[in-house]
């Protein structure tokens, strides 16, 4: 889920209860005498207007991190592979506090200042177009969160990045742009990467973070973690957990593997919590396709943050979260469905959340329809729009402040289950499948989605889509 998303969501239960790669450029000024250009310090979106980057496209970070509870200091170095999108003089990276101790493109030292939250890099020689290029970033201090700007005015905006707890706990949750505080980066979802992150710590503590786990032990009492994620992740999507934790390993009864990583002191409790994750990651593959990644998991931190987020193949959730009613249940089928629904098919402008959110949120309850026979979908929804329809504003381009809003959930899940009835079930979960088979670890768009209903059912639906996600009126389910 995003910020503010599904994460106790109040379920309206009838009697019958009982969250392409390229980083699009934006203008430059004029060519100086290396023939190169200034890359664009906006990826476009009017969203976030100051948030990514233009000029080029990243394919791969590695990041390595030393710290100390104890200190709540980092020293990190940030290598990032990357490939021009035209003649580059110099270029931007996103980059939130933090000293700069030096900087490298393809091994020689570059010149580089800072702007705000960019780091701006000028290569000792212009970047040709197309050319393949790395670039180091060592640096150094005391990462601090920022405030989520899609809620600016909010007395309790969420602080975003790199959290440090007083016991120097550390845990990290970024949507939408709070990746920067901890790594330079091009932050935006547009711009999909792989990744590795090595982490440095005393050996009292465990590292969690994305994808598959390479560990290795150093000297002094102290061993590196060292992460992989394969497949492209949006930069939000990238977590680091540093507790006092142990991991939990298991595998969904179709065979996707399982880790997760629970509290020392909350082992048990927590663990509760996720006992039906592998009947989840096997019933969602038989509607969405196969479960995109290698392996799933959680982690819990101690903190009640309010939320879960579905960073990638790793959720974060806060102890809040932990339980075993139905709420719980269904927080953990929100953030798993997830990986397939903004991990996975990620999404190339924010005014597209709802294909997250949305998708998400419906899931859950088709979740909990599959595991509770008394629970009724069709009355939960036609409840839900009796109770909720006057404040559900278009889930569609909602405006950066409407981001997390409650429509992006709800109705967002409303347009899905009338999209369902309009087409069929044997139509729509086949558009679900070739939705997340068309863009796998890509980005797409509302207008794409649309297309490929079209395409899928043969017929136009976009006057449905407009009614359900675009006109102010909430229609009528059918």
């Amino acid at each position: 889920m995003a910020r503010r998303a599904t994460p106790r969501v109040a379920l309206v239960l009838a009697a019958a209860l009982i969250g392409v790669g390229c980083a699009s450029s934006g203008p430059s000024r004029a060519s100086g005498p290396t023939r190169g250009r200034t890359g664009s310090a906006s990826i476009g979106d009017p969203y976030f207007p100051s948030s990514g980057n233009g000029g080029y496209d990243v394919t791969h970070y590695d990041i390595h991190i030393s710290y100390s509870p104890a200190h709540p200091e980092i020293r990190a170095t940030t290598t990032i592979e990357s490939v021009a999108g035209r003649p580059l003089r110099s270029f931007d990276l996103d980059l939130s506090g933090l000293t700069v101790d030096d900087v490298t493109v393809d091994g020689h030292p570059a010149r580089f200042s800072r702007r705000r939250a960019k780091l701006v890099i000028h290569p000792a020689v212009a970047l040709v177009r197309e050319r393949r290029f790395t670039t180091r970033v060592r640096y150094h201090g005391v990462p601090h969160t920022i405030t989520d700007p899609s809620e600016p005015k909010a007395a309790d905006a969420g602080q975003l990045g790199w959290t440090r707890s007083a016991n120097g706990n550390v845990f990290v949750v970024s949507e939408p742009v709070g990746a920067r505080t901890w790594f330079p980066a091009n932050d935006h979802p547009a711009d999909k990467a792989t990744f590795a992150v090595s982490v440095t710590v005393p050996d009292s503590v465990a590292v969690a973070a994305n994808g598959t786990l390479h560990r290795q032990a150093v000297p002094h009492h102290r061993q590196t973690w060292r992460w992989s994620m394969g497949q492209p992740m949006a930069t939000y999507l990238a977590t680091v957990v540093i507790a006092p934790m142990r991991a939990q390993h298991e595998t969904s009864p179709a065979g996707v593997p399982i880790r997760n990583f629970f509290r020392n002191d909350a082992f048990r409790f927590d663990a509760r919590t996720f006992t039906k994750t592998g009947a989840m990651i096997d019933f969602f593959s038989s509607r969405f396709g196969a479960y995109p990644f290698v392996t799933y998991g959680a982690v819990v931190v101690k903190p009640e943050i309010g939320y879960a987020l579905e960073t990638q193949s790793m959720s974060v959730f806060g102890s809040d979260m932990m339980g075993t009613d139905l709420d719980a249940e269904m927080t953990v089928a929100h953030e798993l469905a997830h990986q397939w629904f903004g991990d996975s098919v990620g999404i190339r402008r924010w005014a597209d959340i709802w294909l997250n959110e949305g998708w998400a949120t419906y899931a859950q309850y088709l979740w909990a329809a599959h595991a509770d026979p008394a629970f009724d979908l069709d009355r939960t929804m036609i409840d839900l729009r009796a109770s909720d329809g006057a404040k559900l504003t278009p889930p569609h381009d909602p405006g950066p402040n409407g981001l997390f809003s409650g429509s992006i959930y709800e109705r967002g899940a409303l347009t899905l289950h009338a999209l369902r009835h309009t087409i069929g079930d044997a139509k729509f979960f086949e558009l679900a499948k070739q939705w997340n088979a068309k863009y796998r670890y890509s980005t797409a768009t509302t207008a794409e989605f649309v297309a490929l209903t079209n395409a899928v059912t043969g017929r136009d639906l976009t006057t449905f889509f407009h009614a359900w996600l675009d006109a102010d009126a909430l229609p009528r389910l059918p």
